[in-house]
């Protein structure tokens, strides 16, 4: 989310997704989708995804990264890389990957957490590991943050990438405690009849609130108010866990304002979970202007909310004038 570019910078939507579901009908088609999901285990859901996952870093350390990472990406899949903007697309992908010096040369990484939607159909990971760029000043092997979001067709089928970031850290962070890991619940509150369009349009509006409160209120408190009990971002090489480490990681001076767009969206079928990627601002008033985008993955509360379980972003190069 504008994630804590503050690690660097002060240390250092919608998406047309071509592949989601079409929207739900009302009547049998509702009970069909609560049966469909009454008999579906969320914990072999989430073991599957972390066996994909790690797969997916095998495989790159076996074919190397371009064509390790085109074989999993989705056609609509998101792609942020530091230092540039959001590539969008497979072939967008497939080309940076394979041309530009601003590509990474090396990425490797353990699952370390991971979630899905209710229908089985979208989930996330995140993972550490390590990541090679060379910025000019020579190849660098440096300890890395992944936040990935993962879309298939249906339960069984092949996991694809649909977002990913990677995020240049610092030291290990020491895993996830009780709580905030992966959940090990079988079910999840579901949300019959869910049009899929409107949940993408509501996830922009909500990401767009949280921008809203960040410029009017902080961006502590914002940060704070839109976090899950679980949610969890990253800052200073270390992730951080709860609404109110997060409202304290990203407390900033009151002049400063920290503000975003949110370009893309993307929500499960079951209408639990989604993601947002956008642009953010940072204006530290005489210490300059600095840019950075974001993937930011919300699920949606027993109270109907959406809140933000994971957070992560990078620096983009500034606008053109």
């Amino acid at each position: 989310m504008r994630h804590l570019i503050l690690i660097g910078l002060l240390a250092g939507a919608a998406m047309a997704c071509n592949d989601a579901a079409a929207p739900r009908d009302a009547g049998s088609a509702a009970l069909s989708e609560a049966s469909d999901q009454a008999h579906l285990d969320l914990r072999q859901e989430r073991a599957s995804l972390i066996e994909a996952g790690n797969a997916l870093s095998s495989a790159i350390g076996t074919q190397g990264v371009a064509a390790g990472l085109n074989a999993a990406f989705a056609s609509d899949v998101l792609f942020l890389s530091p230092r540039v903007n959001v590539i969008s697309g497979r072939a967008a992908a497939a080309t940076f990957l394979t041309g530009d010096p601003l590509a990474p040369s090396t990425l490797q990484w353990s699952v370390e957490a991971a979630d899905v939607s209710n229908d089985g159909t979208q989930g996330y990971t995140w993972s550490e590991g390590s990541a090679t760029y060379d910025f000019g000043t020579g190849a660098l092997l440096r300890p890395s943050f992944f936040l990935t979001y993962w879309r298939r067709s249906a339960p069984g089928a092949d996991w694809t990438v649909a977002g990913m970031v990677v995020s240049l850290g610092g030291p290990s962070s020491g895993g996830f405690p009780a709580g905030f890991g992966t959940p090990d619940t079988k079910h999840r509150r579901d949300f019959p009849n869910t049009d899929v369009t409107e949940q993408r349009a509501a996830l922009l509006s909500v990401d767009a609130a949280f921008s809203a409160a960040s410029v009017a209120n902080g961006s502590g408190p914002a940060f704070e108010a839109f976090a899950a009990p679980n949610g969890v971002g990253v800052g200073g090489g270390q992730y951080i866990f709860g609404p109110a480490a997060l409202g304290e990681a990203f407390t900033s001076d009151p002049t400063d304002i920290i503000s975003w767009v949110p370009r893309f969206s993307d929500a499960a079928a079951s209408g639990d979970l989604g993601f947002t990627v956008g642009e953010a601002t940072f204006d530290f008033g005489q210490f300059g202007t600095f840019y950075s985008k974001y993937l930011t993955v919300w699920q949606k509360q027993d109270t109907g909310e959406w809140r933000y379980v994971a957070d992560l972003g990078n620096n983009r190069p500034a606008p053109a004038p």
